[in-house]
């Protein structure tokens, strides 16, 4: 029988796709798996598919403008910075992103670099291994209560690790000019502006998307007026923090450690700095649960799904592509 639409797995992460073709097998639907690395690429495999499934390869406007049966595109993710919204409105495809499937596993990972920063875990880890017993090495090493931990961006993710340092006894404070204060409170926290936050908070966590007006949110100027010895954790996006300012402060000893799942270039050119032991790296893993792969998957197949059944998805990240549908 043939196939009642065509899907295209752009650049999948995972080996197996058991998942998306027997949800998309209920709409008779064919699941094509690729390897694209750029643009052209998906134009030229994708240019007649009905819906993109999409991890971090560029769906740029060239690309939006080749879908020529394309109703949905979904990320594999929560963030959609990769993909040209305003394109895909003007094409009227929507475009649908996963925002809680890995809200428990960013908010656990960030607790444990933090953590890790605190107690210095790994610069005892590696100092032992150098053939070093010194319970010293770490110091100075301070203690979490009546620190200030300091939130950028309060949705789900930012919301939950709130929740998981109240226990700590830190006093949080948040940046979001999206978010109420009133509901900012009832994570016991207090809503501030960026340049209150940045010299109060002994710890800095970004939990902010990517778009014009958060890249290099983190700058020279806003590192500046820091308190010195802050610890800086950035799971959301890289381009958030302007790379070579936080590398001048580590060397300069303002910023005291950071930790980072996220680079501006993934994966990033090795340098003297990357091997300094007062930043942690992980490869962009906070997402990463063998639970929340399986939601992932199910969630986006069914984002498809639901799409070509002529209904909207549920989570729209164009919103604008309404417009004289309803």
């Amino acid at each position: 029988m043939n196939s009642k639409f065509k899907i295209l797995i752009t650049d999948p992460y995972h080996q197996n796709f058991h998942i998306e073709k027997e949800i998309l097998a209920e709409i008779n639907a064919d699941v094509i798996i690729s390897r694209c690395k750029t643009e052209e690429d998906v134009i030229k495999i994708g240019s007649n598919m009905d819906g993109l499934l999409v991890s971090y390869v560029p769906i740029g406007k060239k690309v939006i403008e080749n879908l020529h049966k394309c109703k949905v595109i979904v990320k594999y993710a929560v963030g959609v910075d990769n993909i040209d919204l305003e394109a895909a409105t003007l094409k009227k495809i929507f475009v649908a992103n996963i925002p809680r499937y890995c809200v428990e596993e960013v908010s656990t990972h960030t607790v444990a670099l933090l953590l890790n920063l605190i107690r210095k875990i790994s610069k005892y880890d590696q100092s032992v291994k150098r053939g070093c017993w010194d319970p010293l090495v770490g110091n100075p090493i301070f203690r979490l209560e009546n620190r200030v931990l300091g939130i950028i961006g309060f949705g789900n993710i930012g919301k939950r690790v709130a929740e998981k340092f109240r226990p700590f006894k830190l006093s949080i404070t948040v940046y979001d000019p999206l978010v109420n204060g009133k509901i900012i409170s009832k994570y016991g926290a207090k809503k501030v502006k960026l340049e209150t936050l940045l010299p109060q908070s002994d710890y800095i966590s970004l939990h902010c998307p990517l778009n014009k007006y958060t890249k290099h949110l983190i700058d020279f100027k806003e590192i500046e007026i820091m308190k010195k010895g802050v610890f800086i954790i950035n799971t959301s996006r890289g381009e958030i923090i302007n790379q070579k300012a936080l590398y001048k402060a580590i060397k300069d000893e303002k910023i005291a450690g950071a930790a980072l799942d996220v680079l501006e270039k993934d994966p990033p050119f090795l340098t003297d700095i990357m091997n300094a032991d007062k930043i942690i790296y992980t490869p962009h893993v906070a997402w990463n649960s063998v639970e929340a792969e399986i939601e992932l998957r199910k969630l986006a197949a069914q984002e498809v799904k639901r799409v070509l059944e002529g209904g909207k998805p549920l989570n729209l990240a164009n919103r604008e592509v309404l417009r004289g549908r309803e």
